[in-house]
């Protein structure tokens, strides 16, 4: 299947899936009133928990939909500064719930989608986050130029990813603690899509126990 029918057929299969899954959240909420019944009470919650979670996995499935949309003829110029100050005031809360601590480099100006870039720094910033180790976050964004492109990484003090992960992480639902997830196990994936609409590419550098370094590449802007 060509990307734009990918693309088509994920937002389709996204529309149609979320009217009724709202329905049948909406209805089962309504039976919880009923007179009390431990067991019903506890089948209800099972209901609810699942439709709440297919809703997130739609709503990953529309995000990575329009990370494949992503056009290059539309990009404009525009400061990473600005476009991780954007991410990180997205990322507030959950920031300060944390206790991060989020440095940052001199950062260039690049020719991108913004709002894409930004979706890219949210889920590797929330990544960075969510699997910090003992301590709290420490989170270090920095960009290098080599020739024709900007290297930009994002390293934190976590716990580290096994060799045999660096690459699996970016495969959609996979993700190093499946647990522990709190959405729909694409943020990589749509990352790398959105990454790699931009002529870049994005990997992961790591060893456990030592942190966790995510870079990715865009073309630099011709001067």
């Amino acid at each position: 299947m060509s990307d734009p029918n990918l693309s088509e057929f994920l937002l389709r299969a996204c529309h149609d899936l979320r009217s009724p899954l709202r329905s049948i959240r909406a209805h089962a909420e309504s039976i919880r009133k009923a007179p009390d019944r431990a067991d019903l009470e506890q089948r209800l919650d099972f209901i609810i928990d699942g439709a709440r979670k297919i809703d997130l996995l739609t709503d990953g499935l529309t995000r990575y939909s329009i990370a494949l949309q992503t056009d290059p003829a539309l990009f404009q110029v525009a400061k990473v500064d600005v476009i991780l100050r954007t991410a990180l005031a997205k990322l507030d809360a959950e920031v300060r719930e944390h206790n991060a601590e989020v440095t940052r480099d001199e950062l260039p100006s690049v020719s991108c989608n913004p709002d894409r870039l930004v979706q890219v720094f949210e889920n590797l910033l929330q990544n960075a986050l969510r699997h910090g180790g003992r301590s709290s976050p420490r989170i270090h964004v920095s960009a290098s130029r080599q020739n024709r492109e900007w290297l930009l990484a994002i390293r934190d003090n976590g716990r580290g990813i096994d060799a045999e992960y660096l690459e699996r992480v970016f495969k959609p639902f996979e993700g190093l603690q499946a647990r522990e997830r709190a959405g729909a196990g694409l943020g990589l994936s749509i990352s790398r899509a959105i990454v790699e609409r931009h002529g870049g590419r994005i990997w992961a550098e790591s060893a456990p126990g030592t942190g966790a370094t995510f870079v990715f590449t865009l073309p630099a802007v011709a001067q």
